[in-house]
Formats: C-alpha cells, sequence, structure tokens
C-alpha cells in the first residue's frame, strides 16, 4: 500500500534540480509538476517554508497542491496556492504542520499517521525535502481502512465479551444442575430412605413377633426385595449428587465416582491423590472438577473401549490439576481439533474451565490410548491455572 511513496520519492530524486537556476521558481514548480503531481494519484502538497532574521520558522506557505489533494481534502487549487498553512487549516493538529517544517529543517524525509479533524479523514504522510525551503508531503487516505480497523476490533471486542458471558453461563447452568441434583439426592436421602428404613424396621419387628413359619418366610422375602431398593436408592443417591464431595472432599468422591462409573464395565481403576491443597478448594471449582471428570469417565466408557483408566490429582500452590489417562483406541486429536463436529460435552468442558481461569490439554494418538489434563485453580481469585 506504501509503494506510492517509495516510487514518488524516486521520482523526485530523478528531478534534475542543477539544471534550474535558484531563482527560477516557476521552473522548478513545473518540473515538479511533470514528474510528480501529474504521476501520482495521491493527493500531494508543495509548501514554502521562510524564516525570520533569527532562523525561525516563519510560514510555511502553499506553492501547489496535485488534483488529488483537491478531490480527498475538500479544498480548490485557486483557493489556498499562496496561503499559510494556519490560513488554509485553521484548527489543524500540531504534527501537521510540524511535519512539514522537521523535514525543511533536516532534510531528511519524516512521517506521520493519524487524524485530521479538519479533513475528517486519517492520513498517512511522507514528507521530504526536493529543494532547500521546500517540502513535498504524499497523502495517503487511509480512513476506510481505519475504520474497518475499528470495526473489526469492535467486533473482536464483542465476541470476546459474548464469549465471556457464554462461559460464565455454561458455568452458572453447571452449578445450577448440580444444585438440582443436591436438592433431589438429599432428599431422596432424608424422606426416601427415611421412610424405607421405618418399613425395614417395622417389618423386623412383625418378623420377630410371627410365630407362624410360614408367614416368616414371606415377610424375610419382603425384607430382602426391600433391602435390594434400599441398596439402589443409597447407589441413585450417590450417582445423583456425591455426598462424599461435600463431607469429605474431591479426590475421595472421584475414586468413587470412578468405581461407580467404570467397575461395572470391566474397566480397571488406578487412582492416587498427590499432594494438599494450600488453601479448601472453593466449593464451586469442586463441583466444575467433578461434573467434568465424571463426563470425561463417561465418554471412556462409551468411546474408548479401554481396560484401565489411571486417575492423578496433582495438588499445587494454588491450582489442582486431574490427569485421566486411558489405554484405549485413541484418535487423531489434530483431525479432532480441526473438526467442525466436536462434541457439546468437550466444548461445555473447555468452557467452564476457562470461566473459572483453568484449561484443558488432551493428547491422544490412534492405538495408543488418551491423556486428558484439566487445571483449575483452588480458589476463584487465584484465576489462570497454567
Amino acid at each position: 500500500m506504501l509503494s506510492t511513496f517509495a516510487k514518488a520519492v524516486t521520482q523526485m530524486k530523478e528531478i534534475p534540480y542543477g539544471d534550474f537556476s535558484k531563482n527560477d521558481l516557476d521552473d522548478k514548480v513545473a518540473a515538479i509538476n511533470r514528474k510528480l503531481f501529474y504521476r501520482i494519484f495521491d493527493p500531494i502538497a508543495l509548501y514554502q517554508v521562510s524564516y525570520d532574521e533569527e532562523g525561525n520558522t516563519a510560514n510555511v506557505i502553499f506553492m501547489d497542491i496535485n488534483p488529488a489533494y483537491e478531490r480527498v481534502m475538500g479544498v480548490r487549487r485557486k483557493d489556498i496556492i499562496g496561503k499559510t498553512f494556519a490560513e488554509v487549516w485553521p484548527s489543524a493538529e500540531r504534527q501537521w504542520h510540524q511535519l512539514v517544517i522537521d523535514v525543511a529543517r533536516s532534510g531528511r524525509s519524516k512521517h506521520y499517521e493519524g487524524e485530521s479533524h479538519d479533513t475528517g479523514k486519517y492520513l498517512y504522510a511522507l514528507g521530504f525535502s526536493p529543494v532547500k525551503g521546500q517540502v513535498a508531503v504524499i497523502f495517503l487516505d487511509m480512513t476506510e481502512w481505519k475504520r474497518s480497523q475499528e470495526a473489526l476490533q469492535k467486533s473482536e471486542s464483542q465476541l470476546i465479551r459474548y464469549r465471556e458471558k457464554l462461559r460464565d453461563l455454561v458455568a452458572k447452568l453447571s452449578l445450577a444442575e448440580e444444585e438440582t441434583r443436591r436438592d433431589i439426592a438429599i432428599k431422596l436421602h432424608d424422606k426416601v430412605g427415611y421412610s424405607l428404613a421405618m418399613i425395614m424396621h417395622r417389618l423386623q419387628h412383625l418378623y420377630s413377633e410371627t410365630d407362624k413359619e410360614g408367614s416368616r418366610q414371606k415377610i424375610n422375602e419382603i425384607m430382602e426385595m426391600l433391602s435390594d431398593v434400599i441398596q439402589d436408592t443409597r447407589n441413585m443417591t450417590f450417582e445423583i449428587s456425591s455426598p462424599l464431595l461435600y463431607e469429605v472432599g474431591l479426590p475421595a468422591a472421584l475414586e468413587s465416582l470412578a468405581e461407580q462409573i467404570l467397575k461395572p464395565h470391566d474397566i480397571a481403576v488406578d487412582f492416587k491423590a498427590i499432594g494438599s491443597p494450600d488453601n479448601k478448594l472453593d466449593r464451586d471449582i469442586n463441583v466444575l472438577l467433578y461434573q467434568m471428570t465424571r463426563e470425561l469417565l463417561i465418554n471412556v466408557v462409551k468411546h474408548a473401549e479401554a481396560t484401565r483408566v489411571s486417575i492423578r490429582v496433582h495438588f499445587g500452590k494454588n491450582k489442582v490439576r486431574i490427569v485421566v489417562e486411558d489405554d484405549g483406541r485413541g484418535f487423531d486429536d489434530q483431525k479432532k481439533r480441526d473438526s467442525k463436529c466436536r462434541g457439546f460435552g468437550l466444548f461445555s468442558i473447555k468452557e467452564r474451565l476457562y470461566s473459572i481461569g483453568g484449561s484443558i490439554q488432551i493428547i491422544s494418538e490412534p492405538g495408543r490410548g488418551t491423556i486428558v489434563s484439566l487445571v483449575a485453580p483452588t480458589g476463584k481469585d487465584n484465576g489462570d491455572a497454567g
């Protein structure tokens, strides 16, 4: 985009200034017009810089402009030639005027870009001195580009905000789900479990008071059936929401969870907790890690065709890492990342982790199993677990 400027500078250097006499200003301007003004489609202005007796800059005067300058800047050549910069652009930003002065004093090229409130444009300017005391400035109108950049940045900012809201929503939904599961589990334990226990107690009392062998046998059969129902109710309570998570802690809850999910499918479990948290794990983070690990284990049962699963819970400084490794069939993790058909479960895990400042890493290879590492802060204020 800026190659036009380089070409313009080269053309300016080709002007045979030595052919002009110092007093022949008209010939100089004519040469510049021939070599530059009518060949470049970007706005160009030629300025004469004058100095007072003390060597201070007195005036910056417009000597000429090209048609593109008229079009882009919204001025007419006949209205500004011979006028000072301040007369043409009375409220212009200081940097535009200073650019001309700096180039005139140093004789070296200089560039600047920024807003021009007088013209309502965002401009890039390259100034250089073709002749001592004169400065040519080539402008590039970057207004549309700037607007596009700002629109893109705004869209990206909105996308980031929407994603953060989505992550927050996913986390809140997960916590709300666990609250519901916890409430159901408590009611199942306190009400249904209690009622079943009372029925068992009465049956046992009835059994002890009955002399008839036939009746005692029937009561015993009912008690055995009821015992199975009570055990199923307890198992269901644990499956819905493990009380160990709230009463004992995350490691014990995860070990019990793994046994419940994997053992019925003849998948061996190797569980180990390493270290202990510096501070008590935040309750919500406890719940989210428990939910995410449950989803990973269910995925192992459904898809991995594994015979063994290793689970490691590592407690470090202000963070906890859960590593789930299976010896299943694995997959091509690169293709999985590139696929547009990624499951909602993995997406949900990622978003929930990101919402609390955590991260997830997946390593897999066909025929060599899968390793999933979940990292989360031990508290909501610790964030950015790496």
